[in-house]
């Protein structure tokens, strides 16, 4: 008992830092959202039926350089416009993607709460898009 006294705030800084550490995994896994690399993505553009790419990154950002056929729905908006994105979203699978991945799995997880069945997080986000020398439409 006296050791975990003398080291209780060393215990409780581990279990926060493993905690914000696990937060991404566990929230994916909870609502079931699965994971797409930049090079699927592509892929999915591409095909016959695209998939819905959302943008939850800020408008500012957005503008700043984009997937193409991206849609933009600033992360913080994203929970109102359920009845939208009922609309938009129709049947279609949906990713969703950011500036590195984190963001977009906070608004994955927004849309599955909305109802939304297929949902992906684009793993690396518009960081890893670049880096692989793949199309952005600025402005």
């Amino acid at each position: 008992m006296a050791w975990l006294q003398e080291n209780g705030t060393t215990i409780l800084m581990m279990v926060l830092f493993l905690a914000f550490v696990l937060r991404g995994p566990v929230l994916a896994y909870y609502y079931r959202i699965g994971s797409m690399s930049v090079h699927e993505l592509s892929q999915r553009l591409a095909s016959a039926r695209p998939i819905l790419l959302i943008d939850v990154r800020t408008p500012a950002e957005f503008a700043g350089g984009h997937v193409g056929q991206a849609r933009s729905y600033p992360l913080g908006s994203l929970s109102s416009k359920g009845d939208e994105m009922k609309k938009v979203a129709k049947d279609n699978d949906i990713a969703v993607i950011c500036r590195s991945g984190s963001r977009s799995l906070m608004g994955s997880v927004a849309l599955k709460r909305l109802g939304m069945e297929k949902v992906y997080n684009v793993a690396g986000g518009m960081l890893h898009w670049e880096s692989q020398g793949y199309p952005v439409k600025r402005g």
